[in-house]
This record gives C-alpha cells, structure tokens and sequence, in this order.
C-alpha cells in the first residue's frame, strides 16, 4: 500500500484563493481613500475668498475707512455694496422720579 501524505494549504493560500479575501480588500481600500478625499476637498473646493463676504465688511483704502457717496445708487463704505441691517436697540422706559419725603417736624 501507497501512503499518500495530504498537504493542508497554508493560511496565505487560503486567502488569496478566496474571492471573500479580494472584496474586503476594495471595501478597505474604498473606505481609506474616502476619508482622504474628505479631508482634502475643504481645501480645494473651499469658497472662493473674491466672492462676496458672508459678513459686510467695511471697505477700506490706505489702511483708512472709506466713506460713503450718497450720490450713487451703490454704497462705497462696504465691500459688496451691502450695508449690514442695524440691529434694534433695546427702549428702556423713563425712570420715575422719586419724591424725597422729609420727616415730620415736631416730635414728642
């Protein structure tokens, strides 16, 4: 009789001969590659800083203020021409006057 020796495939051929092992892999992969374009894409893709503010800002020249033409339609005091909306101040009611009482004289 022939004795016949079975060799067990080891750990590494097991895994590269499953298609399971490959899929894995891509979701891995995927998911590493995801994350990096995430992080980048603020960077690239952020907003364009020539667009208009997201806040007014006051137009400056020389490092000074510039004043508003009130004989153009367009407001020169604020970069984009926009003034910002002023913001309702608080009314505070007129305090009372308070009558100074002064004490009885004569006494006891």
């Amino acid at each position: 009789m022939k004795e016949t020796i079975i060799n067990e495939p080891s750990l590494f051929q097991v895994l590269v001969s499953s298609p399971t092992t490959y899929i894995v892999l891509l979701v891995i992969v995927l998911t590493i590659v995801g994350l990096k374009m995430e992080k980048s894409s603020p960077k690239c893709c952020g907003s364009n800083k020539t667009s208009t503010p997201s806040k007014p800002k006051r137009a400056r020249k020389n490092g000074k203020y510039v004043g508003d033409n009130p004989k153009t339609a367009k407001n020169e005091a604020w970069v984009g021409g926009k003034a910002p909306k002023k913001k309702a101040t608080k009314k505070t009611p007129a305090k009372k006057a308070v009558k100074k009482r002064t004490p009885k004289k004569g006494g006891k």
